[in-house]
């Protein structure tokens, strides 16, 4: 099977989620700030463009008014000096949320409620009834997620506060500072986000949550910023699959795992056959840096899958012909055929026949260490000609050789079983 066949079926539709979260890197600490453009979608998208073209990259918390906000996004450290951030077209205001205590909103100008452009403050405290009707309201478009997030916030505002004005101008009559360093934002990252019903094996689509990972195993992932925008799909470093794709990492128990692809809502990720030593494996998503929530699950010897040709986990078998054609509905198996399916989850392989991760299978073939491996058709047990790793594919995917015995025509029910271990029911062979 060509690597474009494996990721069409490994890959499938993932949304990005509605309300992203990003982190305020700074000098102080961290600020992770979930932003809502549901209640002010201009004004997000309006921050985000400066986000994603690195203008607020060393921007400067340049005002600071104990007990209201704290303010920032006009300008840039530059060689220890600011200098002013180009300023796109002001957005249109969009209040619809009150400025309450550890909010995030635009500033814009006096008497001109449509004036926002790249500057944003966060509210110390519940400013609502000073800004919610002042200037048509300040638009709130976000706010500090967490506890930690809030004591980073009052950590700055709790900074000495200088006039310095006549070095850098009037926006630097309240300026923050520690010691003779600017407070700095260095970088807003897009913060990825993993849920564990959006965790599942990558062939079935059965939940992580309930099935548990089995060494080796193909696993979807679904959340937010997990990756680049655009697609990016599997890269080979000296025949390797690469740890690292697309600025994603993911990690179980801090071992990064080959990354089958990535993007924003999605990726694929087969797990590290070493997990095999643990009871439960730590998972986190990396994106340009960034961590994710750690979510846990329990290891199992084996989840074996059969991937399917509509990618969904059920339906006709990915069965192939030796001649490499597909079987289907319109193009059915018949006995004495020799067909070859593909799957995952096999768990370890013996020691003997191991390989590396994300290595690609060539003379070496690995076979389960569990020597209990059947494939079952309508419940029965099948003998196969080959049952281990597939060549020329990446270590993980399973291969499974076998002659198709007499049956009626029509659909069958197939199945992997390796130990008591058995691959989900609605998987079919089509038959003549």
């Amino acid at each position: 099977m060509p690597y474009k066949t494996l990721l069409a079926l490994l890959s499938l539709a993932g949304g990005l989620f509605a309300q992203p979260t990003v982190r305020f890197h700074t000098n102080v600490g961290d600020m992770d700030v979930l932003l809502t453009p549901s209640a002010a979608p201009l004004t997000v998208a309006n921050f985000l463009n400066y986000v994603n073209s690195g203008a607020y990259n060393n921007t400067i918390f340049h005002r600071s008014v104990p007990g209201f906000v704290i303010q920032a996004g006009g300008y840039q450290a530059v060689n220890n000096l600011p200098v002013a951030i180009p300023q796109n077209p002001a957005v249109q205001n969009e209040f619809n949320v009150s400025n309450t205590r550890g909010t995030i909103a635009m500033a814009k100008l006096d008497g001109n409620p449509n004036s926002a452009t790249n500057q944003w403050f966060f509210n110390l405290a519940n400013n609502g009834s000073q800004l919610d009707g002042q200037n048509g309201g300040f638009t709130v478009f976000g706010h500090i997620i967490n506890n930690a997030g809030l004591t980073i916030m009052d950590r700055i505002a709790a900074l000495p506060v200088g006039d310095a004005s006549s070095l850098y101008g009037a926006d630097f009559s309240t300026l923050p500072h520690s010691g003779t360093n600017f407070v700095i934002v260095y970088s807003i990252l897009p913060v990825p986000a993993i849920t564990a019903p959006g965790f599942e094996s990558a062939a079935s689509s059965a939940f992580s949550a309930n099935n548990g990972i089995s060494p080796g195993e193909f696993l979807a992932i679904y959340g937010q910023n997990l990756g680049p925008a655009t697609l990016t799909t599997l890269q080979l470093n000296n025949g390797v699959a690469a740890t690292s794709l697309g600025g994603t990492q993911v990690l179980f128990n801090g071992v990064a795992a080959p990354v089958v692809y990535t993007s924003a809502g999605q990726l694929s990720v087969i797990a590290p056959y070493n997990i095999t030593d643990f009871e439960t494996i730590n998972v986190t998503v990396l994106y340009q840096g960034v961590a994710s929530n750690t979510l846990v699950f329990p290891v199992k010897p084996a989840n074996p899958a059969i991937f399917t040709l509509n990618a969904s986990g059920s339906g006709d078998g990915a069965i192939v012909r030796l001649d490499g054609s597909i079987v289907s509905a319109t193009s059915p198996a018949q006995t004495g055929d020799i067909l070859v399916l593909y799957g995952e989850g096999y768990g370890a392989p013996t020691p003997a026949t191991s390989l590396p991760d994300g290595a690609i299978v060539a003379s070496k073939l690995p076979v389960p260490a569990d020597p209990t491996t059947w494939l079952l058709i309508d419940g029965q047990k099948i003998d196969t000609l080959y049952f281990g790793g597939a060549p020329s594919l990446v270590n993980g995917v399973l291969q499974v050789n076998f002659k198709v015995p007499q049956l009626a025509p029509g659909s069958h029910q197939i199945q992997l079983q390796v130990g008591d271990r058995k691959s989900p029911s609605g998987v079919t062979l089509q038959t003549k």
